[in-house]
């Protein structure tokens, strides 16, 4: 258990050495998802299941127009998992690290091989498709982020297939926790 605790503290340090430099404080009203995010596990619906135990997002704009979009779950099996993408909001492939992709950075220097991109509907609504190194959308791609219209409340729609086959429809429901 102390070594997944500190493996955790040492991914999210890293995190925050890689967007702090990048990210200065700026209002909400560059987009409406900006802020942190927690997942309500009582809202939220996960076929086929489980979902995870928690996640929350934390969502940043730095000077140069990137929205830094950092993830951290808790699995329905107890893990911790994060995912950092540094995405432009033009539906354009940027790469995004997790705790695999860290782990092959610090033993051979190996970029990460999964991409993101985010591409703005409107003010208040994304589409996010996850891509593997082959280039091919991954299981939980496409997926439909929107904002609501108090901005109180983000909900995460997901549908695609499982490699069995099965279908995935995820909706998850996110309550603001900060701006």
């Amino acid at each position: 258990m102390q070594r997944m605790s500190l493996i955790t503290v040492t991914v999210l340090s890293l995190l925050a050495a890689y967007a702090a430099p990048q990210v200065q404080a700026q209002s909400s009203d560059d987009h409406a998802i900006i802020g942190v995010w927690s997942l309500n596990l009582i809202a939220s619906s996960f076929e086929p299941g489980p979902g995870p135990k928690a996640l929350t997002r934390h969502f940043l704009m730095d000077d140069d127009g990137y929205m830094v979009s950092i993830r951290v779950t808790v699995t329905g099996a107890g893990n911790p998992t994060f995912a950092l993408a540094r995405t432009k909001l033009d539906g354009k492939d940027y790469p995004v690290w997790t705790n695999l992709s860290v782990y092959q950075f610090l033993s051979s220097e190996a970029l990460p091989v999964n991409t993101a991109a985010m591409e703005a509907v409107n003010d208040r609504t994304m589409q996010l498709t996850q891509k593997n190194a082959e280039g091919e959308p991954g299981p939980l791609s496409p997926n439909v982020w929107e904002v609501s219209p108090d901005g109180n409340t983000l909900t995460v729609t997901t549908t695609g297939t499982t490699a069995d086959g099965e279908d995935i429809h995820n909706v998850e429901i996110f309550d603001r926790v900060q701006n």
